[in-house]
């Protein structure tokens, strides 16, 4: 084996080497157990709606404690809408729906200035590192 080729197996594997301890370093002093989730929380959300309230427990689902979230939202437009809710766990569970979930007559979404809540089991048996909550609104 050719000296350049060599050098080039032992260089990326001092590389991987160092990147593997360094993602290590990274995640042995974290302090998101300590402090709750609020580090890793990102919203996405559209100039007409706004997240009024999230919160999250565990409760008993099909026969095991999981997580849920509670959502929230609230319509700034002056019309009445209706919104998607996409809420995404670095961990991988997600979990979501539609703002309100059923379209009557009477109601075609939120109305103007009010709010609506939907509680979400997460199939999840843990606190998360964090949460990304996605807003849209529907045409």
């Amino acid at each position: 084996m050719p000296k350049t080729a060599f050098r080039w197996i032992v260089g990326l594997a001092v590389l991987l080497v160092a990147g593997l301890w360094l993602a290590g370093c990274a995640t042995v002093g974290s302090s998101a157990k300590e402090e709750g989730i609020a580090p890793g929380i990102v919203y996405q959300v559209p100039d007409s709606a706004e997240i009024a309230k999230v919160a999250y427990y565990f409760k008993e689902y099909k026969g095991a404690s999981r997580l849920h979230m509670d959502v929230t939202i609230k319509n700034t437009s002056p019309e009445t809408r209706r919104f998607r809710v996409n809420i995404f766990l670095p961990e991988g569970p997600s979990g979501g729906g539609l703002y309100p979930r059923k379209v009557k007559e009477d109601a075609q979404g939120i109305e103007a200035g009010q709010e609506h809540t939907r509680e979400f089991p997460m199939y999840f048996n843990q606190l998360p590192s964090g949460f990304m909550i996605v807003v849209r609104e529907m045409s």
